[in-house]
């Protein structure tokens, strides 16, 4: 089978399969190990799983929950895109470190805390109002310190799904689920997943399933295998026989009192009466914390009581002795007190005080001690909030840094909305958003927002949403105005400007000239001693190229030429430098076949061939590591067409023919690969054109026919198809000029007139209706200027006098016209004297 392709990862073979879809092995674009999982549309409630995953994830995924790095449920293929938890060894499919694998490790050392562990990651769900409907020890992945990741929620037996297959979850399910899977959406979710929390715990802790566990242990997958296959299971029965036994008996006893505590409430989730169960996993969670808690009492207790005894026997001790020695004091007590008395006064003074010293001094030490500890757990607790904003920062900047690269990912020209990825867009807008609203009032997070502000501007710009991305990037830069800026941030803020201008040029916004103005003054700014001086210059020619094109569609074309040449100096200097940079040479070719518009544009025809040879011969570098690219083939050979055309102006026959014949060749193939695509279809029939006009002047005037009649035939295909295609008109109506006037020379007088009306009524549509992509306004009305001289002349060959002189009128003002644009050209002076003269002759 063939691996799927996925935007942004390199998927590698395939490590899984079941009732729901397949999984495969797959690189990011850092390189890091990840895995996707494709969805079998059939065994999924796709709107379900969509909407759950996104509850999930809002806030932050709750602990233990397998985060979901990416999801697309728009495009041909539902997916999810999560971390790779597996033992990969060199050479060998990896190994997953889910729950099934490891069940020959339970009953273990590990079990209740895993146990636990798995109660918290449930309670986590359902407190996003999430409920799992799922669980299994094949949806239970271990971190590699031991810690659970549940995943693959609301999936398998749940309402939306046409085909279900029978898996091992259904070992796990409450009854009333195997009868009706349609209660999950009346919120009866949670109560299953509480009855199989309690499946799972008691399998863990005991190895058997506390009901049916003979039936169960033969269709179950064994540790170490993922599935069974070629059962067929009878739900309804299933839990029937769940009904069947009503207890639940434990195979030994517990070995304490705190794991007594524990069992019955697993034993609670086990009832098969839904109403007496606990409502969710929360109250299953809070239930053994209480249990923990109650144990910890219990022991401080029975510590605290221990040493109550103690105390009480060493009391009676005391008081014996203190009896004895008190009936020997009352003997010797009146004399001591006699001769000693004075002597006893002033020794119990001398004790008081430094009883009192030595009280003073302790209680001194005791708090210079418990300073020197609160002292020190105030610097761990601030070295660790420390570490703690700081990773948190690096993460946000690491996420702002990445959707950077992605939002370039296409190149600069024409800025992709990152496909496939409007979901990932939308979530990352709503995380920055979301950080924006809590931290508002912390001031000392004033950097950490700004960097925010200008990372929700680059999300609106790989949306394509200009307004937005202007809007934001304003605030972002007001944001900085007050903060540090290094020259790599400058760099970042004058490339989000130049694709501003770009997006706005792409949207035909007339804001655009001013976003280049203010893009080209952010470029300048950056210092280019400390950035990547070449991509700033490369950025600059390309923000040339683009604002050339912009001031040539408004007619300012000395101006374009000249910064289209400026950039194009700076393109071949930097590709020479960097001859592996693909997009380098593609800009470039780009660079040079809008000099030669502008050159055309502007008359120099011959100026304009040379540079199209020079944006060939940039092709057929870029051809040579790709050589079946369809676009680039294309390209190539609308500059062979270009430059024999150009060739046949200028009166060079043999040179017209030679690169005509090239051009024919790749336009051969590539209409044969796509035969439907309009821009090959049109420039070969263009191509034909060409050469029938060159077989007509050798007096090959049948052969030139066919040419005429086929480049016709294919028009005409592409006009009733795409009635808008502004070229291919334009291409149709000299095709029935050229043939028009073949048909002239053969004595065809009345045909000829009648095809070059025909042309020039297709003309005037195009004059009427110009459209962007089409020929210039000026392009056509030379045409137009030309094909009336030669109307004019037919018609006064065919003696209607009248008709020829309005023709040759008619041509005169479009001469006069097209002179006013540019009054020293000799082509537009040229063919304003020759009408002038043919309409002289008539009077």
């Amino acid at each position: 089978m063939e691996v799927p392709r996925v935007d942004g990862l390199k998927l590698g073979k395939r490590i899984g399969f079941g009732g729901c879809g397949r999984v495969y092995q797959a690189k990011d674009g850092q390189g890091e190990d990840c895995v996707v999982k494709f969805f079998d549309e059939n065994a999924i409630s796709q709107g379900l799983l969509e909407k759950m995953t996104q509850r999930l994830e809002i806030g932050g995924w709750p602990e233990g929950v397998m985060p979901v790095i990416s999801a697309d449920f728009d495009g041909e293929r539902p997916l999810w895109v999560t971390p790779m938890v597996a033992d990969v060894k060199e050479g060998a499919d990896p190994l997953p470190r889910s729950l099934q694998m490891n069940l020959t490790e339970h009953p273990g050392e590990s079990s209740w805390k895993l146990v636990r562990d798995l109660a918290r990651a449930l309670a986590g769900m359902h407190a996003r109002r999430v409920a799992h409907g799922n669980l299994k020890p094949g949806n239970v992945f271990l971190s590699e310190n031991g810690e659970p990741l549940v995943s693959d929620w609301t999936m398998g037996n749940l309402p939306g799904a046409k085909n279900f297959i029978f898996t091992d979850a259904v070992l796990y399910q409450a009854p009333e689920q195997l009868r009706d899977a349609a209660g999950y959406l009346e919120e009866a979710g949670y109560r299953w997943d509480v009855f199989s929390f309690g499946v799972l715990a008691f399998r863990l802790l005991t190895g058997k399933f506390p009901r049916c566990h003979d039936a169960f242990n033969i269709v179950a997958p064994a540790s170490g295998e993922t599935r069974k296959d070629g059962i067929q299971a009878d739900l309804s029965k299933i839990a029937k026989n769940l009904e069947a036994q009503t207890e639940v008996t434990w195979p030994d006893q517990a070995l304490n009192l705190l794991e007594a505590r524990f069992r019955e409430w697993i034993d609670r989730c086990l009832t098969l009466d839904p109403v007496k169960r606990p409502a969710t996993m929360l109250e299953v969670a809070a239930g053994f914390d209480s249990v923990e808690t109650q144990g910890i009492v219990d022991a401080e207790r029975e510590a605290l009581m221990d040493q109550r005894r103690h105390a009480d026997r060493r009391g009676w001790r005391a008081v014996f002795f203190a009896g004895a020695a008190a009936a020997v004091a009352m003997v010797f007590g009146g004399l001591w007190q006699l001769t000693n008395s004075q002597l006893s006064k002033e020794r119990g003074e001398r004790s008081n005080d430094s009883q009192l010293l030595r009280f003073a001094g302790d209680a001194a030490l005791i708090a210079k001690g418990n300073a020197e500890t609160q002292l020190a757990e105030a610097r761990q607790a601030l070295n660790y909030e420390r570490e703690l904003s700081l990773a948190r920062l690096e993460a946000s900047r690491l996420i702002g840094d990445r959707l950077f690269a992605w939002a370039m990912e296409k190149g600069n020209r024409n800025l992709p909305p990152l496909d496939g990825r409007e979901l990932r867009l939308k979530r990352l807008e709503r995380y920055f958003q979301d950080f924006l609203t809590r931290t508002a009032d912390i001031e000392a997070l004033a950097d950490e927002r700004a960097r925010v502000r200008l990372q929700l501007s680059e999300v609106s710009l790989a949306a394509g949403d200009a307004p937005g991305a202007s809007k934001r990037l304003g605030e972002a830069l007001a944001a900085w105005a007050a903060l540090p800026m290094d020259a790599e941030l400058k760099f970042r803020m004058a490339t989000n400007s130049l694709l501003l201008a770009l997006l706005r040029q792409s949207n035909a916004d007339p804001e655009a000239g001013s976003a280049f103005i203010a893009a080209r003054k952010a470029l300048e700014d950056v210092p280019a001693a400390e950035v990547d001086s070449d991509r700033l210059n490369q950025l600059l020619a390309i923000l040339d190229f683009h604002e050339a094109k912009f001031l040539a569609a408004s007619g300012e074309n000395t101006k374009a030429l000249e910064q289209l040449m400026r950039a194009t100096q700076t393109l071949n200097r930097i590709a020479d430098q960097r001859p592996d940079a693909a997009i380098l040479r593609s800009e470039l070719a780009a660079c040079y076949l809008s000099s030669a518009t502008i050159l055309e544009g502007m008359g120099s025809l011959g100026d304009a061939r040379e540079v199209r040879a020079l944006a060939s011969v940039e092709l057929v570098k870029l051809l040579k590591d790709k050589p079946e690219d369809f676009t680039l083939r294309l390209d190539l050979a609308g500059c062979y067409g270009a430059m024999a055309e150009s060739a046949m102006l200028s009166g060079d026959i043999a040179g017209a023919e030679s690169i005509s014949k090239e051009a024919m060749k790749l336009l051969d193939r590539l209409v044969v690969e796509q035969p439907d695509n309009v821009e090959a279809v049109s420039r070969k029939a263009s191509q034909l054109g060409l050469r029938a006009g060159i077989q007509r002047d050798r007096g090959l005037a049948a052969e030139a026919m066919k040419d005429y009649d086929e480049g016709i035939r294919m028009l005409e295909a592409i006009r009733a198809s795409a009635p808008g295609d502004a070229m291919a008109t334009y291409r149709l109506a000299l095709l029935w000029w050229q043939k028009g006037r073949m048909l002239g020379m053969g004595g065809k007088r009345s045909e000829e007139i009648a095809l070059i009306r025909k042309a020039k009524d297709l003309l005037g549509q195009l004059e009427t209706d110009p459209a962007s992509s089409g020929p210039r306004p000026e392009q056509l009305q030379s045409s137009g200027a030309y094909l009336l001289g030669d109307l004019g002349h037919a018609l006064q060959l065919a003696k209607q006098k009248m008709e020829a002189v309005q023709a040759f009128t008619d041509a005169v003002a479009l001469w006069e016209n097209l002179l006013q644009s540019r009054p020293r050209s000799e082509e537009y002076s040229e063919g304003l004297a020759w009408c002038r003269q043919r309409l002289e002759d008539l009077k």
